[in-house]
């Protein structure tokens, strides 16, 4: 396992660096938002002086001040030697790990190989019961459409459809929400209601 540990800590380098970007990234934002709060300040006070309040001119040095340091803060040259440097570094973890696992391919793949076939073997062991439990799905389905002429249900309305028919999406929508019976719905309703 020691090349997968190794390509693992490398993984979490890139991660740490991807994380050190953003956090700069998300600091230059919130600098600009800064700029555009202190001039919605400053612009509400003079707003209030038109509208006849008293002029408080430490008021307004405080709000002019903010506005400057803000301005400061959001430089764009302030900002473009952190920003670059922090790509710069994500781009340096990401280029030795895959140099790494590059040259190290071969100790990865050996180390890696002999985890598939369980997992193949238990795919094909649920793909297997998958099937078996669609046939048996699919055979209360039918003793259901024998039995519709004599109920008061709709096989096309009223029961479900098999959960695995479908696209991909569909498949996955239906088994989040829960499989539901092949019993028509409002048989299954009142055998609800009279078990409550």
């Amino acid at each position: 396992m020691e090349a997968t540990e190794q390509l693992q800590k490398r993984e979490e380098k890139v991660w740490r660096a991807k994380g050190r970007e953003d956090a700069v990234l998300t600091q230059r934002s919130r600098a600009a938002r800064a700029v555009t709060a202190a001039e919605a300040s400053l612009e509400m006070f003079n707003e209030s002086l038109g509208a006849g309040e008293p002029e408080d001119p430490a008021e307004e040095q405080r709000l002019l001040e903010e506005l400057r340091d803000a301005r400061e803060r959001a430089e764009p040259s302030a900002w473009t030697a952190r920003v670059a440097g922090a790509q710069r570094a994500r781009e340096q973890a990401e280029q030795e790990r895959d140099d790494w696992a590059r040259a190290n391919f071969a100790e990865i793949a050996a180390e890696e190989a002999p985890k598939d076939p369980p997992v193949a073997e238990r795919l094909q062991a649920a793909w297997a019961e998958l099937q078996q439990a669609e046939r048996a799905y699919a055979e209360r389905t039918r003793v259901w459409t024998k039995l519709a002429p004599f109920g008061d249900f709709d096989v096309q309305m009223d029961c479900p459809r098999l959960p695995t028919a479908g696209d991909a999406d569909t498949v996955r929508s239906n088994f989040a929400r829960g499989i539901e019976p092949p019993t028509p719905r409002p048989l299954r309703q009142a055998s609800e209601e009279q078990a409550a």
